[in-house]
């Protein structure tokens, strides 16, 4: 048999994907995460909310760590090697349509229209291939078509392996600190124009890149943000709400 007939062997796949998935729950259960919310009516366990999840593909794996059996859909590339990531998802229950936001979102409109009755739909808008935290206006365009809001992800950790890959891709050291920081939903306006979605595509990829680094300095000072409370969800897990006060900086 090929080597290429062999990576097209589902069965393959699906070794792979149980042999990574147990490596990844052994590190998920040392890692000491915390996460923010701007409003708490984004978290799974608060309400069952219908939106678009964005996050930088260096994070690609992040969601599954902290939001097993959520009901998320992730769209995925049709590249051969995001047959990983497919796979490691079915195991922590995430599904996953293969597609793309390139081209204005067309092949994304095509892959995701049905899937919104799912709860989250998962997307890394600069992937599958780059430029490094460069937002697709594919996934603007499918928020303003499926009128329902996006929420940006920003992960950050204080001790993590950087890979040589165009997304430099991130996976956390054992041991180490995890935090997130989530946006409130931001509703995107029907049928805009090509002015109105790149304005949106360049606000957007702001706020999710100052998130992201909000996210790497939190985890890397270790500091306490004022006026937190704290919600335990897991052993190693706990949820900081930022409160109204905060609300400012998203803007």
């Amino acid at each position: 048999m090929r080597f290429k007939d062999l990576l097209r062997n589902k069965y393959i796949w699906k070794f792979v994907g149980f042999s990574f998935a147990q490596l990844l729950r052994n590190l998920i259960s040392t890692i000491d995460y915390k996460w923010a919310y701007y409003d708490p009516v984004v978290d799974s366990t608060v309400s069952r909310r219908k939106y678009i999840c964005l996050f930088w593909h260096e994070h690609i794996l992040s969601p599954l760590f902290l939001r097993r059996h959520c009901g998320a859909t992730m769209l995925i590339s049709r590249h051969l090697d995001a047959e990983v990531v497919i796979s490691i998802g079915r195991y922590f229950g995430m599904d996953a349509v293969r597609g793309s936001t390139d081209h204005g979102g067309v092949a994304a409109i095509r892959e995701m229209t049905a899937l919104k009755e799912h709860d989250v739909i998962a997307i890394t808008p600069d992937g599958p291939q780059g430029p490094y935290r460069t937002m697709s206006a594919g996934a603007i365009y499918l928020a303003s078509k499926l009128q329902i809001p996006v929420v940006l992800y920003g992960f950050g950790y204080d001790n993590a392996w950087r890979f040589s890959s165009w997304d430099r891709f991130v996976l956390p050291r054992p041991f180490s600190r995890g935090r997130v920081i989530t946006s409130p939903p931001l509703m995107v306006p029907a049928n805009l124009n090509k002015i109105e979605l790149e304005y949106y595509r360049c606000k957007f990829e702001k706020m999710l890149t100052k998130l992201t680094d909000e996210a790497e300095a939190w985890a890397t000072s270790n500091d306490t943000i004022a006026g937190e409370s704290f919600v335990n969800v897991g052993p190693k897990c706990s949820i900081t709400y930022y409160g109204v006060a905060k609300q400012a900086i998203i803007e």
